[in-house]
């Protein structure tokens, strides 16, 4: 799992081909995640303003460590 850049910098996408509803509400339960947008075969996480990634990355990634 890469969290790619995207022109956005408060954005983030993650190329992911499995929909899933509870990766989408866990990902929406870290704090500084304001959306998470479920596309076709990605996922774009959008920070709140006020938060670095570097917080807020370890939280992504252990959600997707436990798949």
């Amino acid at each position: 799992m890469e969290l790619i850049d995207t022109p956005n910098p408060n954005a983030k996408k993650i190329l992911f081909d499995q929909k899933n509803d509870a990766i989408s509400k866990s990902l929406m339960e870290v704090v500084g995640v304001a959306t998470v947008f479920v596309g076709p075969g990605f996922l774009t996480i959008t920070k709140e303003e006020n938060f670095d990634w570097e917080v807020i990355t370890k939280d992504i990634v252990s959600i997707f460590d436990k798949l």
